[in-house]
C-alpha cells in the first residue's frame, strides 16, 4: 500500500510549480513557516509583494484540527489565502473556510508525480486586524516607523504590545499593510534559508 502524501511532498510541488514565478522575483518573498501573532499560529507558506498571501498545507497524512485556528489567524494577517487540501479532506475544509479563501486540490498520479488543481480562485480579505497585522513586526521595526511618523522617544521606550497598539492607530490599514511588507522583505537574516528543492 503506497504512503500517504505529506507535508514535504505537496510544499515541494507548490514552490516547484505555484511559486517558480514569484520566488524569481525581486519584490518578492517567499517563505516557509511564517509566525503569526508571535508564533500562536504559522502560514505553511507566506508570498509577500504588494500584498501577504498565505497557503495552508493539509496533505493526506494531515489532520484538520487545528485548521478552524489557523483560518481566524489567516484572517487577521494575510490579505488572500488558500488552502493546498488533498482529497481525503477536501468535503469537511471547504465546509470551514470563509469564501475568501482559494482552494487548491492536490493529488498524486500513478507515475507519483503530484498534481495541482484550482478548484476556487482567491479573493480579498477585508477583515485583517491592524494590530495583530502589526505584530508581525520585530520591536526594533516598530520603532523605526513610529520614530518616522514623529513619535516621542518616550513613546517608543513603552512596552511592545503597547507599540503595537500606537502603531494601529496611527497609520490606515493599507499603509499599515505596505510598512509591514517593506519591513519583512528588508530582513535580510531571512535571504539565506534554504528553499525545498
Amino acid at each position: 500500500m503506497a504512503s500517504l502524501m505529506g507535508d514535504l511532498d505537496v510544499r515541494r510541488a507548490v514552490h516547484a510549480r505555484m511559486l517558480r514565478f514569484a520566488r524569481d522575483r525581486q519584490d518578492t518573498l517567499v517563505i516557509d513557516e511564517l509566525g503569526l501573532d508571535h508564533g500562536a499560529c504559522r502560514i505553511d507558506i507566506a508570498v509577500i509583494n504588494g500584498h501577504i498571501r498565505g497557503l495552508e498545507i493539509k496533505a493526506e497524512a494531515d489532520t484538520l484540527s487545528r485548521l478552524p485556528n489557523q483560518i481566524a489567524a489567516y484572517g487577521n494577517v494575510v490579505d488572500k489565502a488558500s488552502l493546498i487540501v488533498a482529497e481525503r479532506h477536501l468535503m469537511a475544509a471547504s465546509a470551514m473556510l470563509p469564501d475568501w479563501w482559494g482552494i487548491v486540490l492536490v493529488s498524486r498520479h500513478k507515475n507519483g508525480q503530484v498534481a495541482l488543481k484550482r478548484l476556487r480562485e482567491e479573493r480579498v480579505n477585508r477583515a485583517t486586524d491592524a494590530v495583530t497585522l502589526a505584530r508581525l513586526l520585530w520591536r526594533p521595526e516598530v520603532v523605526q516607523v513610529l520614530r518616522e511618523l514623529g513619535h516621542s522617544e518616550r513613546t517608543l521606550r513603552a512596552p511592545r504590545e503597547e507599540l503595537y497598539g500606537v502603531l494601529a492607530l496611527s497609520l490606515t490599514r493599507r499603509e499599515l499593510g505596505r510598512r509591514v511588507r517593506e519591513a519583512l522583505k528588508a530582513r535580510e537574516s531571512w535571504r539565506d534559508r534554504p528553499r525545498p528543492q
